[in-house]
């Protein structure tokens, strides 16, 4: 086959080279690409090939975003503060990976401490968009998001609490899964949210994604249904964007005109800022639990200690105000988990059950990837408008519905940039989901 030139590197294509030029020389090239760092994607490398198992990732190497335990390496969170931090095992989906054959020669940078959703990361740098090196990949998956779309890796290991694998799979052109919660084996990461967290893979397609998801859960990969299929449509945040909104007009008309689909246009007021309203209540409430015990039982320190210790300043402010946050949010956060979470997951399933929904369907993002800098306001068609919500104003929902989301390369906008359409199905129907949407990307790509 020989080189396999810069461009993105799918399961198929790491098989072939390595059945053609063999396994060390598959190492070589990924450690070759992960020596060119300018975008920052790579915080640590491991140079030797392993022994790995025999298994359908026999000596296919995959990257791990550094908040996710993976011997050998530290488990840094992006933050110096944690530079020593060394895991005694592997998180239980590295472990399946590995036990399939698979192994990991890189660690990738991500917004520092999994925090922010830019990946603008003051202990290691920004990682760069690698469509324009001035915008952002997204986060807090960032490092992830770049590496595949440079070809260093096939695929990767990242985070979601409030869009991290989905975010930077969009702003990168490529595709980032988050399962239903509770879908993966807990455990061996660094955790914001105990609600809301879940490791998520991101690959350059969605038939790679259902791969490696089948091989995490350990099961098998059934062909993709045939069926009709009806699609609920949302659309609440169009207007930021004009090339993003342009280019979602027509990724929807192909959707509508395919044989086999029908969509159905929605408005939910109950999926409107989402985060605002009691998202991001949970995740500030339970952070300060989760950072207070880990920096005491891991550290020896004290929570303000360890965020004194924070080289980003967003990060570094938030845990430093946690405290007061936990304490001024207790009651919020009660009436979150007994009464929001409950009814925006009843408002969720109705809306299935109302319209005969297989899917719902939406930009993964609704503007182009920030600017490296504007990390608290980003320019958009309307304004300036704060960042972090404009961002994730859409993958939020399945942070707290549970349910499983899938985000699909949908071709580029008028500037050169990708653009990225979102899909969801009802909680445990990750199967399903993960199958159509290789029909939806091909129909996409077509």
């Amino acid at each position: 086959m020989g080189d396999i030139g810069l461009t993105p590197m799918t399961l198929a294509m790491a098989r072939e080279f390595r059945d053609d030029e063999g396994a060390d020389a598959l190492l070589a090239l990924v450690l070759e690409r992960a020596g060119d760092n300018r975008d920052a994607a790579i915080i640590s490398r491991h140079a030797s090939l392993p022994v790995t198992a025999e298994g359908p990732l026999k000596n296919i190497p995959f990257g791990v975003k550094d908040n996710i335990d993976c011997l050998p390496f530290a488990t840094t969170g992006g933050t110096t503060a944690l530079s020593e931090y060394m895991p005694t095992e592997d998180a239980p989906p590295v472990a399946r990976l590995k036990a399939a054959g698979g192994y990991v020669p890189v660690k990738l940078n991500l917004h520092e401490l999994a925090f922010g959703i830019t990946s603008n990361n003051a202990a290691h740098g920004p990682v760069r968009n690698p469509f324009d090196p001035a915008r952002v990949a997204g986060g807090s998956s960032g490092g992830n998001a770049t590496a595949i779309a440079r070809g260093v890796i096939p695929f990767a290991l990242g985070a979601d609490t409030g869009g991290s694998t989905r975010i930077p799979a969009a702003f990168c052109g490529i595709a980032g899964f988050r399962p239903s919660t509770g879908r993966y084996p807990d455990g061996g990461v660094l955790t914001l949210s105990t609600t809301r967290d879940t490791i998520g893979p991101m690959a350059v397609t969605c038939a790679d994604l259902a791969e490696i998801d089948a091989l995490i859960v350990e099961e098998p990969s059934d062909p993709a249904p045939s069926q009709a299929l009806r699609i609920g449509v949302l659309r609440a945040k169009a207007g930021l964007s004009a090339p993003v909104d342009i280019a979602m007009d027509e990724v929807f008309a192909k959707l509508g005109s395919a044989a086999g689909i029908t969509l159905v246009a929605l408005e939910v007021p109950e999926f409107d800022d989402l985060d605002a309203r009691f998202g991001n209540t949970i995740v500030l409430y339970e952070a300060f639990g989760v950072w207070t015990r880990f920096a005491r039982d891991m550290a020896g320190i004290s929570l303000a200690e360890f965020a004194d210790m924070i080289a980003s300043p967003d990060v570094r402010g938030i845990f430093q105000a946690l405290p007061d946050i936990a304490a001024k949010e207790a009651a919020a956060y009660a009436r979150a988990i007994a009464h929001d979470l409950p009814d925006l997951r009843t408002a969720y399933a109705r809306l299935y059950s109302d319209h005969a929904l297989d899917l719902i369907a939406m930009p993964t993002v609704s503007v182009q990837p920030p600017l490296i800098g504007e990390d608290e306001m980003m320019q958009t068609d309307l304004g300036l408008r704060p960042t972090f919500p404009t961002v994730a104003a859409n993958t939020a929902l399945a942070t707290l519905t549970g349910a499983p989301s899938l985000a699909v390369p949908a071709g580029m906008d008028r500037d050169g940039l990708p653009v990225s359409l979102m899909i969801e199905a009802m909680p445990g129907q990750d199967r399903f989901l993960l199958l159509l949407g290789q029909r939806i990307e091909r129909i996409l790509a077509g």
